[in-house]
């Protein structure tokens, strides 16, 4: 039997529940609507080390089951564990050692599904440990004794039923496992060092009130976001999934399945999206995802136009003024919505106070996103050739909603966890078989195709985006009156231009002998893929003109259309597709110039006669 300094308290217990801890009850009362209880408790590290869990710990059946938003925790960063926490403070010498406390959630568990309420004792609950005057009281599971001024406590729980659980100090609790390897139960002092704890029980039976309508987990989920806004920094993707308060995250997570299993066509799967990390990265090296959660997030920058207030303009009238002006002209909100925007905004600048939404009109700019843009984000990985293929070919091996998305959704240092269970269960289940080779299948279809780089998928949304704001330059094109149909027309086009392998990153091979790519998304030097906010406008830039080109049934002279397009002298060129070379895209083809000729022997007639010859060789190549 441990000790937690209540040796006098201590009797024979069942072996369900767990032995007394002795706390200190407090209560956190600070809002006008909500009443939050905890309990303050210390517990030896052998004991700490042994009984309290991370979200890790929760049976994988129970967190595949989680909605998107429950998925709050962040996973363990094992290298910063072992290098930082373990071998440069716990092992050293030198230190004073110090954790603060750990906060724990007491959850609801029923086999491998946590439960959204405690519930009723599932089982004969403990007598009361003190009988002189203490107040019992039975949450579910958990049992909480009071003295009778309520000034300290035991808490109990059953071993079985409720699973306890750390929202804040993942990384300490993991950093004291992974100390505690290394020490000997009985003899290493260190392990009779006491670890305070914040315990909370989310039940109005011990006092809690929250906000109506709000689970368990949510509640939970809540606390995490407070309790790690000031401590390290959370994966910004990770943070992308969980603010409420920010727009563009919200409008984010409407592209989102919100379940695991969820293989709904007007979202996109979780197993296809890198939700876990903050590698923008999915090319073939990368894993299996279409995108990022990073790269969403850009994308419904690019269509918001920047949805993203910094705090220091909060209080800046212009800033907000124009802020609030780019949201309304993208989101179709309603003449109601708009005026209580307007209202609130004056009432601010006029009190000089840091300007935020109000929750009603958070919730109209998700709403009006979700009907507006989320479609058409979506039709695009749906219908855009080479993700088509790939969540074609990730649905026919359960790689969306089966076991290869169970497989996928799990943290990289977990998958082989999940390969050994899984011959646990079946001892002729063979990993290579079942996992390697389909998901090396699905891998090997990335190859070769631009699609999967981050600075194409940018470029693409902002070549959809920003044609569609000026889709009336473009009129004597059948692109429609609207934004679904303009879609339609502008998928068929790009389709169109990626089976004539435009989008290939060889296609100088058995082409052309100009690199297509070469000073546009290549480092005109190196030949590196460039990254950038301006290669990505390249790439788009000369989207813009191979669509119009390959449109334009007046254009069938590769080296004609480029002529006008240089000396525009070309009136029936729209302003847009004029832009596109103007602006963009002839820096990069002079900056690729200038890196090939001595500029000794260039002038502006030199420069202008190279541009020409290099978009005229690049044009001829995307014709049918």
């Amino acid at each position: 039997m441990s000790n937690n300094g209540i040796e006098t308290f201590i009797s024979p217990q069942e072996n369900k529940y767990t032995e007394p801890l002795l706390f200190v009850p407090g209560k956190y009362t600070l809002s006008q609507v909500e009443e939050v209880p905890y309990f303050c408790a210390v517990m030896p590290l052998q004991d700490l080390v042994n009984q309290i869990q991370l979200v890790e710990d929760i049976p994988e059946e129970a967190r595949l089951t989680w909605s998107l938003e429950q998925l709050f925790q962040r996973d363990i960063d094992k290298e910063r564990v072992q290098i930082d926490l373990v071998n440069g403070y716990l092992k050293d010498p030198n230190k004073l050692n110090f954790f603060n406390s750990l906060t724990i959630a007491l959850l609801p568990q029923n086999g491998f599904k946590i439960e959204d309420n405690y519930g009723e004792p599932e089982a004969s609950p403990p007598p009361n440990f003190n009988s002189d005057g203490w107040k019992k009281i039975d949450v579910g599971n958990i049992c909480v004794e009071l003295n009778q001024d309520e000034s300290i406590g035991l808490l109990r729980w059953h071993k079985e039923k409720i699973i306890p659980v750390t929202i804040d100090g993942q990384h300490r609790l993991a950093a004291l496992r992974q100390y505690c390897n290394d020490l000997t139960p009985g003899i290493s002092h260190e392990l009779n060092t006491k670890i305070p704890l914040i315990f909370l029980i989310l039940d109005h039976r011990i006092g809690f009130k929250g906000r109506h309508g709000k689970s368990l987990i949510e509640t939970i989920r809540e606390i995490f976001i407070d309790l790690n806004r000031n401590a390290k920094r959370v994966a910004h993707s990770r943070i992308i999934l969980l603010d409420d308060l920010n727009i563009q995250s919200s409008c984010v997570r409407t592209l989102l399945a919100n379940h695991v299993t969820d293989a709904s066509t007007d979202v996109l799967p979780l197993s296809m999206v890198t939700w876990r990390e903050d590698d923008p990265k999915f090319d073939v090296d990368s894993g299996y995802s279409i995108t990022t959660v990073l790269n969403l997030n850009d994308i419904v920058d690019t269509c918001l136009g920047g949805a993203v207030l910094e705090v220091r303009d909060l209080l800046e009238e212009a800033e907000i003024r124009n802020y609030v002006g780019r949201i309304k002209a993208k989101l179709e909100l309603g003449t109601e919505i708009e005026e209580s925007i307007d209202n609130h905004l004056t009432l601010c600048i006029n009190r000089v106070e840091p300007f935020s939404f109000k929750p009603e009109h958070l919730t109209a700019f998700k709403k009006a996103f979700r009907l507006q843009w989320a479609p058409c984000i979506v039709q695009i990985f749906r219908e855009f050739a080479p993700y088509k293929k790939h969540l074609l070919k990730a649905e026919e091996i359960g790689a969306i909603g089966g076991m290869l998305a169970d497989y996928l959704l799990s943290s990289k240092d977990n998958r082989e966890k999940f390969k050994n269970r899984r011959k646990e269960v079946d001892r002729t289940f063979d990993p290579h078989i079942k996992i390697d080779l389909p998901l090396s299948e699905l891998q090997e279809l990335k190859r070769n195709e631009w699609a999967f780089y981050v600075v194409f998928q940018k470029a693409l949304f902002i070549n959809f985006f920003g044609l569609n704001a000026q889709r009336q330059d473009l009129s004597d094109r059948e692109v429609g009156d609207t934004t679904e149909s303009f879609l339609t027309w502008w998928l068929e086009q790009i389709n169109m231009l990626h089976r004539r392998g435009v989008f290939n990153l060889d296609w100088k091979t058995g082409k052309t002998v100009a690199d297509l790519w070469l000073g546009i998304a290549n480092n005109p030097v190196s030949g590196t893929i460039q990254y950038s906010r301006a290669a990505a406008n390249r790439i788009s830039a000369f989207m813009t003109i191979c669509l119009w080109f390959n449109t334009d049934p007046a254009q069938t002279d590769a080296e004609t259309f480029v002529t006008s397009l240089i000396e525009e002298t070309d009136p029936e060129l729209p302003t847009i597709v004029q832009n596109a070379f103007r602006r963009t895209l002839r820096r990069g083809l002079v900056s690729l110039i200038r890196t090939k000729i001595d500029v000794d022997d260039l002038d502006d007639e030199k420069i202008e006669s190279e541009i020409k010859s290099e978009l005229v060789k690049r044009i001829e190549a995307t014709q049918g």
